[in-house]
């Protein structure tokens, strides 16, 4: 059962971690670099918004939904006295609470936030990429957007440390004594 659970933890860690990398660092700067270009599908970047903000929205909502089941199998874990390499010190679930709290910031304060900025721009010029660069509601949403872009790079990082320290379980229950 341990063997179930090790594995069935490191899969969900895997699945959570590759979709953080493949959003953040691979859909995201894919869509806005076709909207650098004016690409027929992408021509500006209201339209790259448009298509990654849900992902990420998701991503957080995945995140917590992650973080729920990763921190259960690990308390289950740890009970059977089966821990992961840092669990002597509770890196892992440590490390579990950063990235929940970073999902939850994004997820809560900073995309309806975001969202809320990016909207009034688009009502006030006609379209978020229209939007004059000077005026303090974009400097805004350029603060929300570098703060929130931060905190998504800081949950992907503490989740791959995550994904390493489930690479490795040892059983910490005493051994019997074997008499001579």
């Amino acid at each position: 059962m341990n063997q179930f659970l090790r594995s069935t933890s490191l899969v969900i860690t895997t699945i959570w971690v590759g979709g953080l990398i493949w959003i953040g660092l691979v859909f995201a700067p894919y869509l806005f670099g076709l909207a650098a270009q004016k690409t027929e599908t992408v021509p500006n970047t209201s339209v790259a918004a448009d298509l990654i903000g849900p992902m990420l929205y998701g991503s957080d909502v995945v995140g917590l939904i992650a973080v729920a089941m990763i921190g259960s199998i690990l308390m289950v874990l740890r009970l059977r006295r089966c821990v992961s390499l840092g669990g002597r010190f509770y890196l892992p679930e440590i490390l579990l609470a950063i990235a929940a709290i970073c999902a939850a910031l994004n997820y809560f304060k900073f995309t309806p936030a975001l969202k809320q900025v990016q909207l009034q721009l688009h009502e006030t010029y006609g379209g978020f990429h229209l939007a004059d660069r000077t005026d303090p509601l974009y400097a805004e949403f350029t603060n929300l957007h570098q703060t929130s872009t931060v905190i998504f790079l800081l949950g992907l990082l503490v989740a791959f440390v995550i994904l390493i320290c489930q690479s490795r379980f040892r059983d910490t229950s005493p051994k019997p004594q074997i008499s001579a």
